[in-house]
């Protein structure tokens, strides 16, 4: 198996689709970065029901450039359709984030706590590779990294219904603002480093 080619794209622009007994086949631009198990959606599609907002990768075919997923129990005869294919960046987890706070969601507000783990994976691994990193989407490039992200997450969760944008009585900022520890932040990530001289 060869290398992926860095710097790994997360959008693959799909050109084909089928299905069989629920095993669906996606051709793609290209497999660089992904996985077995790697997290992804598909959207694009003219039919709206072969569009998926959450998926896992169960087969990658690095010759054909295809990769399998499992949904519901579907055959489709392979039809040549333009979509994208969105590859997840999964370096830190749900329960990663639950340790940090030490909450666990509930509800609706597992759907919406896992987005923002995803957002926060996703700012990290363009904010390394616009600095100049060649990352794997699926492989956290170090605990240094791991603690950003989860911070970054942890920032992301805070910020829902904090007031922020308009002047206040508290005199000694002792509610502090959101995203005050960015510069902590992007420093774990290894990005905009502060200059010297």
């Amino acid at each position: 198996m060869s290398a992926p080619t860095f710097p790994i794209s997360l959008v693959k622009e799909v050109s084909a689709i089928s299905a069989v007994a629920g095993v669906w086949t996606l051709t793609l631009s290209n497999v660089d970065g992904i996985i077995v198990g790697s997290k992804g959606s598909v959207g694009g599609f003219t039919n709206n029901q072969w569009n998926r907002p959450t998926l896992t990768v169960t087969t990658v075919n690095t010759t054909t450039k295809k990769i399998t997923f499992s949904h519901a129990n579907t055959t489709l005869a392979e039809v040549e359709q333009w979509a994208q294919f969105h590859l997840s960046v999964s370096w830190i987890t749900l329960a990663e984030l639950e340790a940090q706070l030490g909450y666990d969601f509930e509800g609706d507000d597992i759907a919406w706590a896992d987005l923002q783990v995803l957002a926060a994976n996703e700012y990290a691994f363009v904010a390394r590779r616009n600095a100049g990193y060649e990352d794997h989407p699926g492989i956290v490039p170090g605990d240094k990294v791991k603690t950003g992200v989860i911070q970054y997450a942890q920032t992301l969760i805070r910020t829902r219904g904090a007031v922020d944008g308009f002047a206040s009585f508290d005199q000694q900022s002792f509610a502090g603002v959101p995203g005050q520890s960015l510069g902590q932040i992007m420093s774990l990530l290894g990005v905009r480093r502060a200059q010297v001289g």
